[in-house]
């Protein structure tokens, strides 16, 4: 393991044996079974993370954009759902993806009849398979389930489509009581139940869960579940876990640059390098140090309350995870590996090879 003081800051210092571990428990909560996983990989965005997640038995794959699709078919993923409904150019860049990399089956999520429309004409040659999209709460996107019925008959009528499956993420349910979580779910997924009643059709995959609901719905061998923020964990879902259920698989190294008063510090670490979606106290976690306190951050600087800073000298180094790991993966070019080398972050971009 190298000295920390050889990488370079602000950093991400990726730890693959952690993330190993997790990829081996996620698969264990499922009963050993990698069919009931599909992963989505905006949380990493490396080959080397995909790679690991095959070599573990793994091989359906969910993604948020072409890149990430692509970057799949790269890896030579068996299987890839794009979670997000194709409208416009990005049409025929998934009929390119689908011509390009035919060892890998991509399928897209639908909850409109026009885009499902849309994607007909498109593939007029060509066959393209999709999951129906549910809103099961979270108001993002989807159709409710009471008026999913009439989308599933207009799909079936198209003759360039196939159904494949359902999707219904919940990334709105993260009661931090497991019960709450519990009840939450049901609640919420009635409707879902209703609607496979109603449709009584056992060929379709039902794909579901966000990370947090994933203790609940982990439990259902009907489920395919698709977390991705296990893969690397963070210090906003650690609060929604048991303890010791996923490590932490990156960290953030900042360096001490300036002592700008007698109890404050400036790490190279501004929201250039850790997302800022959030409250400033709910960007970061100090590692060795819980007490310290983030205060303000501009692009490249972070101001920290500290307390008496005499004890801390400029260079130092300090470590912290990320509350949000996923959008803070996604401002860095590459992941630093503990153990040399390194991770790029190829899909940050929307664009590889095409």
């Amino acid at each position: 393991m190298r000295n920390l003081d050889t990488f370079e800051s602000p950093g991400l210092i990726v730890y693959p044996d952690r993330v190993k571990r997790n990829i081996a428990k996620v698969i264990e909560m499922v009963d050993g079974n990698p069919a009931h996983l599909r992963p989505h990989i905006k949380t990493h965005k490396t080959k080397e993370g995909n790679d690991l997640l095959l070599a573990a038995g793994i091989t359906k794959f969910k993604c948020a954009t072409i890149a990430e699709a692509e970057l799949l078919a790269l890896s030579e993923a068996p299987d890839v759902l794009i979670s997000m409904q194709l409208i416009g150019p990005n049409l025929d860049r998934f009929k390119a993806l689908v011509s390009h990399y035919p060892k890998t089956k991509f399928s897209s999520i639908v909850d409109d009849a026009f885009a499902a429309s849309e994607l007909n004409r498109i593939f007029a040659d060509l066959s393209a398979e999709v999951y129906v999209d549910l809103n099961m709460g979270m108001n993002r996107t989807g159709i409710t389930p009471h008026k999913a019925l009439t989308l599933i008959q207009h799909i079936q009528s198209l003759p360039n489509v196939t159904l494949r499956g359902l999707h219904a993420y919940d990334g709105h349910i993260r009661d931090k009581v497991y019960e709450d979580r519990a009840k939450h779910v049901e609640t919420d997924f009635s409707s879902f139940y209703e609607l496979l009643e109603r449709l009584n059709r056992s060929d379709l995959e039902l794909v579901v869960s966000g990370t947090p609901s994933f203790l609940v719905h982990h439990k259902n061998p009907k489920f395919t579940c698709s977390p991705g923020t296990f893969i690397f964990f963070d210090a906003g879902y650690a609060a929604l876990f048991p303890e010791n259920t996923f490590e932490f698989g990156v960290e953030i190294i900042a360096r001490i640059i300036s002592k700008p008063t007698d109890t404050t510090i400036c790490l190279d670490l501004g929201h250039k390098s850790v997302a800022s979606e959030n409250p400033i106290d709910n960007r970061v976690r100090f590692l060795n140090h819980p007490d310290w306190i983030l205060k303000s951050q501009s692009e490249e600087h972070g101001i920290v309350e500290v307390g008496d800073n005499s004890t801390y000298t400029i260079g130092e180094i300090v470590r912290m995870i990320p509350y949000h790991i996923c959008p803070t993966v996604n401002l860095h070019s590459h992941l630093q590996v503990i153990d040399g080398g390194l991770w790029e972050v190829k899909a940050r971009n929307r664009r590889l090879c095409y």
